[in-house]
């Protein structure tokens, strides 16, 4: 057989094959849809689209601080919960929220170096400090969070039992421990 007729023949069957499963597929669904699934469709979409009431954070349950926590920790003996851990009172919705943390930049320095373990390496007239696997030296900086506020500290001075930290224009020095 010659390719053209082989080529022919296959193209035969193949027209033939489709035609014949065309005709034995059932009847497809209608491609305009009746105004009653139309309305349900439209209906749902409204329904998602709704505005929804929003639950004020006033009234939610703050996981962290439960409510019978300090009631807990007095019966465990602990004398003294933190200020924070003490169960709202009343009306306390009405007030905005105060800080329990640090308010000026020497206040939040000194709270970050407070957290700082360094370890101190000096060889000859070089200062090294190693926070954790980062190695430091006198005019490095330091990118660190606190409290979910990313801070960037400058290393100013590496001494033998010290080193001095900036942040902005405060400076605070520490004890290497």
């Amino acid at each position: 057989m010659s390719p053209h007729t082989l080529t022919a023949l296959l193209l035969t069957v193949a027209l033939t094959a489709a035609v014949r499963l065309a005709a034995a597929e059932p009847e497809a669904a209608p491609s305009v849809v009746t105004p009653a699934m139309r309305q349900a469709r439209i209906d749902a979409a409204k329904q998602m689209l709704a505005p929804k009431e929003m639950v004020p954070a006033a009234k939610l349950l703050d996981p962290f601080h439960p409510a019978g926590f300090v009631e807990a920790a007095a019966a465990a003996g602990i004398s003294r919960a933190p200020a924070d851990l003490a169960p709202a009172t009343e009306g306390a919705a009405d007030t905005p929220p105060v800080a329990a943390g640090p308010r000026t930049e020497r206040d939040i320095l000194m709270a970050i170096a407070k957290n700082l373990k360094p370890k101190a390496v000096f060889m000859g007239s070089r200062a090294y400090l190693f926070f954790g696997e980062k190695k430091t030296t006198a005019g490095d900086s330091l990118t660190l969070t606190y409290e979910g506020v990313v801070y960037q500290l400058q290393i100013t001075a590496i001494d033998r039992t010290t080193f001095t930290l900036r942040l902005n224009r405060e400076e605070y020095t520490r004890p290497i421990k």
